[in-house]
């Protein structure tokens, strides 16, 4: 035996891991390139972050943020809510990526945006930590890359990235995942499982709150079966008179040293709230519930309801329109592999070699039960409160206000089933591999469900390429004269929207307009409401000539009462102290 075999590790098999990893990181930049270009990966070019909803939301929010004066918390800016604090928290700005590049903003471009390459770092990462949990569950080499390929292309990522950017993060999902599938070699090392999920939490906190409860619900799995192992371990060496490995769990100090194993779960929970409120996401106004909580569900025919992403299958009846959040389709490719899955589990339960177990010290069963556990867990929360299958209403889980009050933190509850997502295409994978145990069979089938998965949302895949892949030149709708004449007045500092209705797509316009001529925004299109009626009727009660009032054609009622200067342009009323044009 040689030195390094003798110190327990094999370097070819660790090597071959790491260049897995490195070939998963690389090709989700292929495909992330095959899908959107690389036009988008131009820090300087910013048209095609315009005139796109959303997508123009995390932008220029990112940019007021960036020309705003430092503040602590250090996620804050008056420049949005103007005199009030907004956090970048809430125009989804990825704030991890904000902070970091407003530090270096003296050295950046006037023009500069991040989320082309805030999307290419999500595919790469997509591919590395899909790699690493196929490989820690025994898919090796090819087949690891193969498998990966469906999750780089999961349907769920393609929908979000460059709609709701931050939330094209799933990789941060997969790593939470990742750290489950390890819990057998990991659980042990209290300190290091802490700082993992430490991270794991810091992340969360600075790309997408949305990710609290996926994530959340892996550490509580991964606290439970460290919990459940540690108790099985000491329950057994009881039972033989052998001395436990780990600290036994009888007595006052046994269950003192259980407590360790929780440490986790709130290094996890400190690290997302020193983040969020270093971000400053409890520092402003933001209304943090939500009237509407369940119209944004997961309707349970999510899985296979393709919403126009599959050339094969037909898009499916959902109960409430904004169940598209609950958007689940797992891809035909992946649906093939179901049936190489089911022959493998019904040879196990029931094949010759059925009723020989292997060697095990008993753990596999706490593993599947929490493995249960978190897929109905993330399942419930998802479909509810109402729970839907097509267009039907199956049955209302609850009706406690108190209960719908908290839970509509999250309104769009569908997006819980994300996760699930994953634990499906793992197990799918793993078990299709085993059937053939690892042989070349197991690459070909993966490959080949590789090759059907991409063929069948190819259609969408080549609606992404057309409309990222090549430049395009923003031409803002606000036209008339009377904005030119705005932007030349220097007396004008703010922006004032009168409107008690956010029309999001022409806030955003009017955004623009500010952002260029360097104007403050008294109100935003925002993830979470601020309320800022009492600074807008201050405002309009005492009107200043440093404001420039805007109000909807459609919403002039007792406008001639405020004593300004009025112009129509491009559908609004803007309305001046001093006449505009002098």
């Amino acid at each position: 035996m040689t030195k390094k075999q003798g110190a327990g590790i094999n370097f070819r098999a660790f090597n071959s891991d790491v260049a897995v990893g490195v070939a998963a990181m690389l090709l989700g930049a292929v495909c992330f390139i095959a899908v959107y270009g690389v036009c988008v990966l131009d820090p300087t070019y910013d048209d095609w972050l315009l005139g796109r909803g959303d997508l123009t939301q995390h932008y220029l929010g990112w940019r007021f943020f960036c020309e705003s004066e430092w503040t602590f918390p250090i996620g804050l800016t008056n420049r949005l809510a103007y005199p009030d604090d907004s956090s970048v928290i809430f125009t989804d700005s990825i704030p991890l990526f904000a902070v970091f590049f407003k530090l270096l903003s003296p050295i950046l471009p006037d023009t500069f945006q991040y989320f082309g390459w805030w999307g290419l770092v999500c595919f790469m990462l997509q591919g590395l930590f899909a790699a690493k949990i196929l490989t820690a569950l025994d898919v090796k080499g090819s087949r690891a890359l193969a498998g990966s390929i469906l999750f780089i292309l999961s349907p769920v990522v393609i929908e979000k990235m460059f709609r709701h950017t931050a939330l094209g993060g799933h990789w941060i999902i997969l790593a939470a995942i990742y750290l489950f599938v390890r819990h057998r070699e990991l659980y042990g090392n209290v300190r290091k499982t802490s700082l993992y999920f430490g991270l794991i939490g810091a992340y969360v906190g600075s790309v997408h709150l949305y990710l609290l409860p996926m994530c959340g619900a892996f550490v509580c799995g991964f606290v439970l079966s460290s919990l459940l192992c540690s108790l099985f371990c000491s329950m057994l060496c009881a039972r033989r008179g052998e001395k436990p490995g780990r600290a036994p769990v009888f007595g006052i100090r046994g269950k003192l040293c259980m407590l360790k194993y929780v440490l986790p779960g709130i290094s996890y929970a400190v690290c997302l709230l020193a983040c969020t409120w270093l971000l400053g996401g409890f520092s402003t106004r933001a209304e943090a519930g939500s009237s509407d909580l369940g119209q944004f569900s997961f309707n349970l025919n999510g899985f296979f309801n393709a919403k126009g992403y599959s050339r094969f299958l037909s898009p499916l009846n959902t109960y409430y329109d904004g169940q598209y959040e609950g958007f689940a389709y797992l891809g035909l490719g992946v649906l093939c592999l179901f049936v190489p899955s089911l022959v493998y589990m019904i040879r196990s339960l029931y094949g010759k070699h059925a009723g020989k177990c292997k060697k095990s010290d008993g753990t596999g069963v706490i593993y599947g039960v929490v493995y249960a556990l978190m897929c109905a867990g993330l399942i419930v929360l998802a479909a509810s409160p109402e729970v839907t299958f097509g267009d039907r209403l199956l049955f209302v889980l609850t009706d406690s206000s108190t209960l719908t009050h908290y839970w509509s933190i999250f309104r769009s509850t569908g997006r819980m089933v994300w996760p699930v997502c994953y634990l499906i295409y793992i197990g799918v994978i793993v078990c299709s591999d085993r059937l053939f145990r690892g042989r070349r069979a197991a690459t070909a089938l993966l490959v080949l469900c590789a090759a059907v998965q991409i063929f069948d949302i190819s259609g969408k895949l080549k609606s992404q390429r057309n409309t990222f892949a090549e430049k395009k030149t923003y031409e803002s709708p606000l036209q008339s004269e009377v904005w030119q004449q705005a932007a030349e007045n220097d007396a004008l500092e703010h922006v004032v929207w009168v409107s008690h209705n956010i029309d999001n797509n022409g806030i955003l316009h009017i955004a623009k307009f500010a952002l260029d001529n360097g104007l403050t925004m008294n109100n935003y299109y925002f993830a979470r409401g601020i309320n800022v009626n009492e600074n807008t009727k201050k405002s309009l009660e005492h009107p200043s000539e440093d404001c420039l009032y805007i109000f909807r054609s459609d919403e002039t009622e007792g406008i001639d009462g405020y004593g300004l200067n009025l112009y129509e342009a491009d559908g609004y009323i803007l309305g001046t102290v001093e006449a505009l044009g002098n």
